[in-house]
């Protein structure tokens, strides 16, 4: 069963989502958990990510929430991204990365190199928060063949660690990759993962996963397979639109030194979101943000299918 927004009610602008899964079914107790979330800053390609990432940190230093997270093509290890993940690091709280298809090879760097300018000790893992589990995955191991394309694939190897790790917990688990395990050009090999997902269950038959996030795809929507949301934050920066539509918007400058900041659209505002997640209500709680682009729109460029392009990331309460 796949369903996609699929809207019961709007309560003060969010959108409440329904599905046949309960909390109750993993008797747990009640708490309240705020996650803060960026996706697709790219570092490297927009102008003035450092000061949309600061927008970010300066809110979460203020509103405490339990953990921020980043979900992917983030930042090259090079010395004039320095002061960007200074900024990073200067959350007060704990902080994890996801790893994307640009925070690698691009420029010449390897996956090592990212991991290592980021402190990121595992390149997949997992963690406990409170009630909750939490996976990291990595989607960029190398696609078999005859498959062919950026690295998209989830290996043998881990996802025998995935089965391996969801066996181990009790406790109700949000899984974070950087590519989608359910949109066309997402992981290659998604079926096979979300089959590992909707197989391992509790006591009750209810999957251990309610929920995946992924970015890489810098568009905002909820759809469900299968009992499991699976949930696309927005990009923070910008929509690609590529080589075909590409505009120059801002000094020579800034243009020379992004060459591909003319093939996005950038968005005038940075998005990023904070969940919580409310075991007594039964709520996943995502906090809505908007702003606009940076002109020419994508309808201004006439680009296909550009009413589906929107700098948004809506709010929504989707039942758990």
């Amino acid at each position: 069963m796949k369903r996609r927004d699929f809207i019961i009610t709007s309560l003060k602008g969010s959108i409440v989502t329904s599905l046949p899964i309960s909390l109750s079914s993993f008797n747990i107790n009640s708490s309240k958990i705020e996650i803060g979330i960026i996706a697709d800053v790219h570092q490297d390609i927009i102008h003035d990510g450092t000061s949309r990432l600061s927008s970010f940190i300066d809110l979460m230093n203020k509103r405490n929430p339990d953990f921020i997270i980043q979900l992917g093509d983030f930042s090259l290890p090079r010395k004039q991204n320095q002061p960007f993940i200074e900024k990073w690091g200067s959350f007060n709280g704990p902080k994890y990365h996801v790893l994307g298809n640009h925070d690698m090879k691009d420029f010449g760097f390897t996956k090592e190199e990212t991991m290592k300018w980021w402190k990121m000790k595992k390149r997949y893992y997992s963690f406990d928060h409170d009630n909750f589990h939490f996976i990291v995955l990595d989607g960029n191991d190398p696609n078999p063949k005859p498959w062919y394309g950026y690295d998209r694939y989830i290996s043998s190897e881990q996802r025998e660690w995935l089965k391996d790790d969801l066996n181990k917990t009790l406790k109700p688990t949000i899984l974070f990759c950087h590519q989608s395990l359910e949109a066309k050009g997402g992981i290659s090999n998604r079926e096979e993962i979300r089959k590992v997902l909707e197989t391992i269950t509790n006591k009750n038959g209810q999957p251990k996963v309610i929920a995946c996030f992924s970015g890489h795809h810098h568009t905002d929507y909820v759809s469900s397979i299968n009992k499991i949301y699976y949930i696309q934050i927005n990009s923070m920066s910008y929509k690609w639109v590529g080589e075909n539509f590409k505009y120059k918007r801002f000094s020579n400058k800034i243009e020379k030194n992004f060459p591909s900041l003319s093939k996005t659209c950038p968005y005038k505002e940075p998005l990023f979101t904070i969940i919580c997640l409310d075991s007594d209500q039964g709520i996943l709680h995502i906090e809505g943000r908007k702003t606009s682009f940076i002109g020419p729109t994508p309808n201004e460029l006439n680009i296909p299918n550009a009413d589906k392009m929107s700098p948004t990331i809506t709010e929504r309460n989707l039942k758990i």
